[in-house]
């Protein structure tokens, strides 16, 4: 049974015993107007892939600057805003939770994600044209002191170097992974064949990872 199909009660109550996910929502500066309208459609992308899984995380979209920022401004004028079962907070990640279990995703990371640990809370840089700002969420990380990780594209896809994907392309793929278990399925479904990527033959047979959620051993 979809989530989808849930009253609004079930829904919150799933989704609130769920693991986190946090759209980090402060890099309003490093973006044009235009490139904020961008973000919020990947946003408003994400809570539907959030409302139609089976296993959701709690989102989270902190850093908000709810009367100035571009995006926010943008999010605002989807008339159920307001009714979103997804927490929203002015404040910081760091603030709202323990720095230890924080992981922010970012290509630039030298750590391979190769299982998602529920009781981690993974970041994602709300923000658009990576390549541009190419460093900024490690960098920032490191400055916080919390750990990195990027998604394993490499490991499991070819025909394409691409490893800066959007937002609701990756909090997707976070979503399938815990739906079936396999990053390779997971990314395909995301990023289909049709965007030039395809399986490594040598994850085609079988899965390199296991539908029990653990902590990776290491994200440093």
């Amino acid at each position: 049974e979809a989530v989808h199909f849930r009253s609004r009660e079930e829904m919150k109550e799933i989704i609130d015993k769920s693991p986190i996910v946090v759209i980090d929502l402060s890099f309003d500066d490093y973006m044009s107007t235009r490139q904020a309208a961008s973000l919020s459609t990947q946003i408003r992308y994400c809570y539907g892939t959030l409302m139609r899984t089976k296993t959701p995380f709690q989102l989270w979209l902190c850093g908000m600057d709810e009367m100035n920022g571009k995006t926010p401004k943008v999010l605002k004028k989807d008339s159920g805003y307001d009714r979103w079962l997804m927490k929203k907070s002015s404040k910081s990640y760091m603030d709202e939770f323990d720095q230890k279990k924080l992981v922010y995703l970012t290509a630039d990371s030298e750590t391979i994600l190769s299982e998602l640990n529920p009781d981690d809370i993974y970041i994602i840089g709300g923000i658009v044209d990576k390549n541009i700002h190419k460093g900024l969420c490690k960098s920032i990380a490191a400055k916080q002191k919390i750990r990195t990780a990027q998604l394993p594209i490499s490991q499991y896809l070819v025909g394409s170097t691409r490893k800066v994907i959007t937002v609701n392309q990756v909090f997707s793929i976070l979503v399938k992974f815990r739906e079936i278990g396999d990053w390779g399925k997971a990314f395909i479904e995301v990023m289909p064949p049709r965007k030039g990527f395809s399986l490594r033959k040598d994850t085609e047979s079988s899965s390199l990872s296991s539908k029990k959620e653990i902590a990776p051993e290491k994200l440093n």
